[in-house]
């Protein structure tokens, strides 16, 4: 093998080894940018998740409070109830803050 030969060849390795880089760094950089949408779509679900458990509480209390009837008794049975889903709920609040 020529010595031009040779150096066709070295050049010609050169600039794929050149294009391989590129096509690495470019997909390093892809791959970053992904983790970070990872990231905050995981933040995301985490704030959405929070939300529903919230909403489902104020349903159900929503329900409970349009069920009392006007008997004294049976609103003291009812807010026993309530206060024991508030203990419930700030229970709940402190294991996911722990």
């Amino acid at each position: 093998m020529s010595s031009t030969e040779l150096k066709e060849k070295l050049l010609n390795l050169t600039r794929k080894v050149d294009t391989l880089r590129k096509r690495y760094l470019a997909l390093q950089s892809e791959n970053r940018e992904m983790k970070r949408t990872l990231e905050c779509q995981a933040i995301e679900i985490e704030k959405l998740e929070k939300e529903i458990a919230q909403l489902k509480i104020d349903n159900e209390f929503l329900r409970v409070a349009h069920t009392v009837p006007r008997d004294p008794e049976v609103v003291a049975k009812y807010k026993k109830q309530v206060a024991k889903m508030v203990r419930d709920i700030d229970r709940c609040i402190k294991q996911l803050n722990a």
